[in-house]
C-alpha cells in the first residue's frame, strides 16, 4: 500500500500515531460543520437514549449528550475508543455515557434500547452494511430514528477519488441507502442534500 493509502486508510480504522492525528482531526471545525448540519434533521429529546455508531473522536457523542440524558458510542478502533472516552470523561463518570469497542454488525446492546442512532462519516467502511442496518434496527425502539450523515453524495469527484485510494471504502447515494434501509424494514425514509456542498443526510424510522 502506498504512503497516501496508509494515511487515508486511517479514516477507516484509526491506528497508531497517524490514527491519533486522524481522530483529533475528526473533532475539528470541518467535521463540526457537517455534524451540526446533520443534527438539524434529528429531533433528540432530553429523556432519549442515543447511540453514535463509528464514534471516532467522540465529538458527536458529546453533541448527543448536550441534547439527551444518556448517550453511547461504539467504534472498532482502539484509538477512537480511547479518544471518545477522553472527550466524554465527565459524562462517563456521571453514568451518562458509555463507549464500547465493537463492530457495528454485532452490537452489545439489548433490543429496543435506543430512541436515536446516528452514523457520521462512517457507513462507507461498513463491510456488511445490510447486517449493520439490521443490528441498528434491532436496537432501536419502535418509532426510533436512525440518521446517516456523509460528507459525500456518493458521486462527487473528490469522494470517488478517495474511494480509489482507501481500501474498503464504498460510496453510497441517498437512493442506495434508502433501498438498503427499506430492505431491513425502515420506513419514513427522507433524503437531504446540502444546497452547496456534496453533503448527504438520510433519516429513517423504525415502524
Amino acid at each position: 500500500m502506498s504512503l497516501m493509502g496508509k494515511v487515508f486508510g486511517n479514516t477507516r480504522k484509526p491506528e497508531g500515531f497517524l490514527g491519533k492525528m486522524m481522530v483529533n482531526g475528526m473533532n475539528g471545525n470541518s467535521h463540526a460543520a457537517l455534524a451540526e448540519w446533520g443534527f438539524g434533521f434529528i429531533a433528540v429529546n432530553q429523556n432519549d437514549t442515543a447511540l453514535d455508531c463509528g464514534c471516532g473522536g467522540g465529538a458527536n457523542v458529546k453533541r448527543l449528550l448536550s441534547r439527551c440524558d444518556k448517550a453511547y458510542g461504539i467504534d472498532y478502533s482502539e484509538v477512537s475508543v480511547a479518544k471518545s472516552k477522553e472527550v466524554n470523561a465527565e459524562a462517563i463518570r456521571n453514568n451518562r455515557c458509555e463507549i464500547h469497542k465493537c463492530n457495528v454488525c454485532s452490537l452489545p446492546f439489548e433490543s429496543a434500547s435506543f430512541n436515536v442512532v446516528t452514523a457520521f462519516e462512517t457507513v462507507y467502511f461498513w463491510q456488511d452494511i445490510e447486517k449493520a442496518f439490521e443490528e441498528i434496527y434491532r436496537v432501536l425502539r419502535n418509532g426510533g430514528i436512525f440518521a446517516i450523515t456523509n460528507e459525500s453524495t456518493g458521486t462527487d469527484k473528490t469522494s470517488v477519488k478517495f474511494s480509489e485510494i482507501i481500501d474498503g471504502m464504498n460510496l453510497y447515494t441517498g437512493e442506495d441507502l434508502k433501498a438498503l434501509l427499506e430492505n431491513v424494514g425502515f420506513n419514513d425514509i427522507e433524503i437531504h442534500k446540502h444546497e452547496s456542498k456534496p453533503w448527504l443526510n438520510v433519516t429513517a424510522r423504525k415502524a
